[in-house]
């Protein structure tokens, strides 16, 4: 099964080949704000179409990219850099058609506070 998650105007694609077991709703003060749920892959389980580069966001300690599209905005992907332990691509699984994203469980993370995943 190929899992595709496609920006508003199509110009930046992502492509897994499996589901992921579950995605991520996470309430830091980042996550919260963009309204994304996220799906964790390695970075070779992934490919990244893009008709133009995507417009990059990083704070902090600069260990998370997030990847905007440049045209339409959508808040497609971040990749971890510069931190080996954590190399990953993770999709924005809004992305994804809403009959895929329906057979994936979701889980909540408080990235807040206790950074422990919660019942709802």
């Amino acid at each position: 099964m190929e899992i595709n998650a496609i920006c508003h105007c199509g110009q930046v694609e992502l492509k897994a080949s499996v589901l992921p077991p579950s995605v991520t709703s996470c309430n830091c003060s980042i996550c919260r704000r963009y309204g994304a749920l996220w799906a964790y892959y390695s970075p070779a389980d992934v490919s990244i179409t893009e008709q133009q580069p995507s417009s990059v966001y990083s704070w902090g300690e600069k260990e998370i990219d997030f990847h905007f599209c440049s045209n339409c905005g959508c808040l497609t992907h971040y990749r971890s850099v510069n931190n080996p332990k954590f190399e990953r691509t993770v999709i924005n699984a809004r992305m994804m058609e809403p009959a895929i994203l329906d057979q994936i469980p979701v889980r909540y993370f408080d990235g807040a506070e206790s950074w422990e995943f919660i019942d709802k």
